[in-house]
């Protein structure tokens, strides 16, 4: 079963964004919330057995653009099952009017390469990758809002490729040309480093004085981008392959044309232009997702079915649902809520055995029209609100106090919480939990309560 996510025009008004998720840490208190609950809990009534529903659905696509790590590679989860990125960059001029040589010079391409400096990983980078670099032939725009499903035309035929074993820890030694035309072997950061056409640098070359190379707007029209993407069809077994983590606007990530110049005098010299990718170019991640022959097929097959575990994952992948199901029923009327944690126990097995589970998780609420929003709670520090992976317990760990009385109140809709892995535009991560219905260990409400009556 593959599942492509949603085309723009079935999204609903908003999705939750990378914003969204990477603005989780910088959460400030927002004036103060009524009531005013107390960490003390002497007074307090104890209830743990709140019923609790989990379920895992397909998730929104998420707000992708403007990202400063892009994810390009594929990975085979055992529980998960196939996932896929692809990065949209977008090189610029470093200079109007661009001059690569002079008028008594002669000019041989030497290459073309794109290097994109590692930031991390997730998965096993001892399988090796093919990656393909394609064309773009559509326009992008700056100020547009690229989503994860975005599908944006390219040429039919890669303008470069590589087959390699990533080393994202490692630094590597290039040939560089130096002030005088000669070539200096440097060293500098881990990068991923694709050869492209040298037809693709002659071109852009023979706009020398044309309009093409006159400023940014102008060579954008004419070289619109590239989308980095694995090779179709790739063949991976269980949790091999990895996803791989580049930072998108590092000095060292750009498109560089080394060439050498001779002139009249028989002065032969190594150069070479760099086209930066920067903050003010365009560049997004896009995700898809394969769950063929997964667990998560299963479950996602058969929604009524009694599971053991639910699953989240990055990458605008799956993600679980909470609901409270029967919580106002349980409890006296009018209580005030003085403690709510929600315990959220994680399962072992071969998704996690070399890639780890998801370090930080977020709960979210949805709105009426399904827009996912921020809880009350998390508008209180991080150390308070929890979602931090505890290793010693294989769980998380969330306080949703203003949450729960807020829902009991009337202020909350009947949609429950969503998990999901924090930062899910440019992570890889996943994790899977122990449901309700699992014998030993699963998740529930410790509840902390004082009866007003």
């Amino acid at each position: 079963m593959k599942n492509h996510n949603h085309f723009k025009s079935m999204r609903k008004a908003i999705v939750l964004s990378a914003s969204f998720l990477l603005a989780f840490n910088a959460c400030k208190k927002d004036g103060e919330l009524v009531p005013d609950f107390e960490e003390n809990t002497t007074f307090s009534f104890f209830y743990d057995s709140t019923k609790i529903e989990t379920s895992t659905r397909i998730g929104d696509s998420v707000l992708a653009d403007k990202v400063s790590i892009g994810l390009v590679g594929t990975y085979q989860d055992s529980a998960f099952g196939k996932s896929i990125s692809s990065i949209y960059v977008q090189p610029l001029l470093p200079t109007n009017a661009l001059v690569f040589k002079e008028d008594d010079e002669m000019l041989n391409v030497d290459s073309i390469i794109l290097s994109l400096e590692y930031a991390d990983h997730y998965g096993d980078t001892s399988i090796s990758q093919t990656l393909e670099a394609f064309r773009l032939t559509e326009t992008l725009d700056f100020e547009e809002n690229y989503f994860s499903d975005t599908s944006i035309q390219v040429e039919s035929t890669p303008i470069g490729s590589i087959n390699f074993f990533p080393t994202p820890n490692s630094q590597i030694t290039i040939s560089q040309p130096n002030n005088i035309g000669n070539l200096d072997t440097v060293t500098v950061a881990s990068q991923l480093r694709i050869p492209l056409n040298i037809s693709l640098a002659e071109e852009i070359i023979s706009k020398q004085g044309s309009s093409e190379l006159a400023n940014n707007t102008n060579f954008l029209s004419f070289f619109q981008g590239i989308k980095l993407t694995p090779q179709a069809g790739t063949m991976v077994m269980d949790n091999q392959a990895a996803i791989l983590y580049l930072r998108l606007t590092a000095t060292n990530t750009k498109m560089t044309i080394y060439y050498t110049t001779t002139d009249s005098q028989n002065n032969v010299k190594k150069k070479a232009v760099d086209f930066p990718i920067n903050t003010s170019s365009v560049r997004f991640n896009t995700f898809e997702h394969d769950y063929t022959g997964s667990a998560v097929e299963t479950v996602l097959q058969n929604p009524n079915m009694t599971s053991l575990f639910a699953y989240t994952e990055a990458m605008a992948g799956v993600e679980t649902n909470i609901k409270f199901t029967s919580i106002k029923d349980e409890l006296p009327s009018n209580v005030i809520i003085n403690k709510a944690e929600l315990f959220i126990p994680a399962a072992n097995g071969s998704y996690a055995d070399s890639v780890g589970k998801a370090k930080t998780i977020i709960v979210a609420s949805r709105k009426e029209d399904g827009t996912l929003q921020f809880i009350p709670d998390a508008f209180e520090n991080t150390d308070y609100f929890g979602g931090t992976w505890i290793e010693s317990e294989n769980a998380y760990r969330f306080n949703i106090a203003r949450y729960i009385q807020s829902y009991l109140n009337g202020g909350e809709n009947d949609k429950g919480l969503t998990v999901l892995v924090t930062g899910s535009a440019v992570k890889a991560e996943r994790a899977v939990f122990l449901t309700e219905n699992n014998p030993n260990t699963r998740i529930k409400l410790n509840l902390y309560y004082t009866n007003t009556q």
